[in-house]
């Protein structure tokens, strides 16, 4: 069964996501929007990656937190948090990173991270 790929962010990113041909987006109005999407997301068996933007995953952050503890030892949906057209969120450790050390049992710091 093919998961789908689904993007949560602002319009603008939401877009350029749908015109590339992501299964599908959403733009929440406001931060409870953005947990109950959430939430219905994570608990859609057809959903394998859910792309979040920076900017409203730091609005979400603890409600994040609080689902990932819950689903210990789920696999999917994978929650990967992109930059939007602001950039990067500066000084927030990227819990990609975090995923993969729990998965792999390494930490994949780049060199230029380590000097």
């Amino acid at each position: 069964m093919k998961k789908k790929v689904v993007v949560v962010g602002k319009k603008d990113m939401t877009l350029g996501f749908s015109l590339a041909g992501v299964d599908e987006t959403f733009t929440p109005a406001d931060e409870y929007e953005s947990k109950k999407r959430l939430d219905k997301l994570l608990e859609s068996p057809d959903v394998g990656v859910v792309l979040l933007s920076e900017s409203i995953a730091e609005e979400i952050r603890e409600h994040i937190q609080e689902k990932e503890k819950k689903r210990k030892g789920t696999l999917y949906p994978v929650i990967v948090e992109i930059p939007d057209k602001e950039g990067p969120v500066e000084d927030k450790e990227d819990p990609l990173k975090g995923k993969i050390k729990r998965a792999v049992g390494i930490d994949i710091t780049s060199q230029e991270e380590k000097e």
